[in-house]
């Protein structure tokens, strides 16, 4: 009969039943032995004794007892590699940020982490005036940002914790030996501490018993002789227990020594790992995260422009500036006062802020006339402060101004200095895009008599707005819905 030799652990016993149980190492399967097989010493059977067994070829244990002690049996081994064990406990974020890669590359950057809050607050309150705002790709849109945000709180909850920590939970908890190893630890320590009791409890007893028997007076009497043999019976017991104690302690001494070589000889090369997946991890789930805010934020308020209702609401309560949230959350704000308020309306005047910072634009005004220049800027300015206006009399010239600036929008009659505004569009986009720079939207003051002809010209050119010449009320409601 073939039989197979094993290393385990005795994790079951039953001695009414004279039946134990051992678990395999590595793959943990687990086999049922008869008492009658143990090769050993019984008072040697501990929880999570380490064994040796052997099965024969039907499966049956034949033989087990403690595995052979060597020096080299307090050597813990490694079971899971430092990878393996950060990508069981981070792997699905490592996933997602796959799954995701394109929005985190995007450029698109709006902070979730301060805007979060109030977006979800405009949303809301948007629906409101308009429940028509919200179609399917919006709705996806915000539920797929809230849940990326719960994940997000979820990693960096799993993340903010000590190295230390990090490494006990991440790793040691996954090395099988060590887990073993410190499952030994504590079970010694029981027994030491169970046994100690033990001692003084004998070591009193041993004391009366030889302070009785040095004081008969019947040497030689049969009762002289059972006393003397239960005395000396008694004391090899107590012996025996100092003598396993003994092992107990020196066996303790070595595991907690091997314990503390495995945790050190793998911490530094751990940290090498994981604080710099952590880190890009965290940089990439904010990206995801600013993309997605960026995208959500824009298509809100691109519905909400094109809203009659929003639009009406805007008008009636005089707020002045784009469709966006940069307006919304100041016309939230103007009736408070800065300096009487809460710390999380505090956070709000802190993303006031950000968002005119964020959401500066920049306009190039080409006009015929200085006089109707000047007018249109104060215009402008009064409608939203955070614009930056610049304006031109010469459309030649103001290529100039391209160098050194990128503007939004660019603004022109249909006719200036003898150049029309298509002329100059085809010229601006050419220039634009042998600097590699993105081109502005172009919006084109166009006279009454224009032609259907020249119209659809400018259109092929790049002309994306027309606006009536020299009319204030259709031009700045035709910038609301632009910026």
């Amino acid at each position: 009969m073939e039989k197979v030799k094993m290393i385990g652990y005795l994790i079951g016993l039953d001695t009414k039943l004279h039946k134990g149980l051992i678990e395999q190492a590595y793959n943990k399967r687990k086999f049922a032995f008869s008492l009658d097989v143990w090769q050993g010493d019984f008072r040697d059977i501990v929880p999570n004794l380490e064994v040796e067994f052997e099965l024969s070829d039907k499966k049956e244990v034949t033989l087990v007892k403690p595995k052979t002690t060597e020096a080299t049996d307090y050597i813990i081994r490694q079971t899971k590699s430092i990878r393996d064990c950060i990508y069981d406990f981070f792997g699905g974020v490592e996933n997602l940020m796959q799954t995701y890669k394109k929005d985190i590359n995007s450029g698109k950057n709006l902070d979730f982490l301060r805007i979060k809050r109030f977006l979800l607050t405009a949303y809301n309150d948007l629906f409101e005036l308009d429940s028509t705002i919200s179609n399917t790709a919006l709705t996806t849109l915000k539920s797929e940002l809230v849940k990326l945000g719960r994940e997000y709180e979820s990693f960096a909850k799993k993340s903010s914790h000590p190295p230390q920590y990090s490494y006990e939970k991440i790793f040691l908890a996954k090395q099988i030996e060590y887990v073993k190893n410190e499952e030994a630890i504590s079970s010694t320590k029981s027994i030491i501490a169970s046994g100690s009791v033990q001692q003084a409890s004998m070591a009193s007893t041993l004391k009366n018993m030889e302070e009785q028997f040095v004081a008969r007076r019947d040497n030689g009497s049969a009762g002289y002789l059972h006393a003397q043999m239960n005395l000396k019976h008694f004391r090899k017991r107590y012996v025996d227990l100092l003598h396993y104690l003994q092992q107990q302690k020196e066996k303790l001494e070595k595991i907690t020594q091997a314990g503390k070589d495995f945790e050190e000889k793998y911490f530094d090369e751990f940290l090498r790992s994981y604080v710099p997946l952590i880190a890009e991890l965290k940089s990439d789930f904010i990206k995801l995260l600013n993309s997605k805010a960026y995208d959500l934020d824009a298509l809100l308020w691109q519905r909400a422009k094109k809203s009659l209702s929003v639009r009406r609401f805007f008008i009636e309560a005089g707020i002045t500036g784009t469709y966006s949230s940069k307006t919304f959350l100041k016309y939230f704000l103007r009736s408070l006062d800065e300096s009487k308020i809460r710390h999380e309306t505090k956070e709000l005047f802190e993303l006031l802020k950000y968002l005119e910072t964020f959401s500066k634009k920049n306009i190039l005004l080409i006009q015929q006339d200085q006089d109707d220049s000047k007018r249109y800027m104060e215009y402008l300015e009064h409608f939203d402060k955070d614009l930056n206006v610049v304006s031109s009399n010469n459309p030649k010239s103001s290529l100039s101004l391209l160098k050194s600036n990128n503007f939004n929008i660019i603004v022109m009659e249909w006719e200036v200095n003898g150049m029309k505004a298509t002329n100059y569009v085809q010229l601006y986009t050419k220039l634009q895009k042998l600097e590699g720079r993105e081109v502005a939207f172009f919006c084109v003051m166009v006279p009454n008599k224009l032609s259907d002809k020249e119209m659809q010209e400018a259109k092929e050119c790049g002309v994306q707005y027309f606006i009536p010449n020299n009319n204030i009320d259709q031009f700045i409601d035709m910038m609301r819905m632009i910026l």
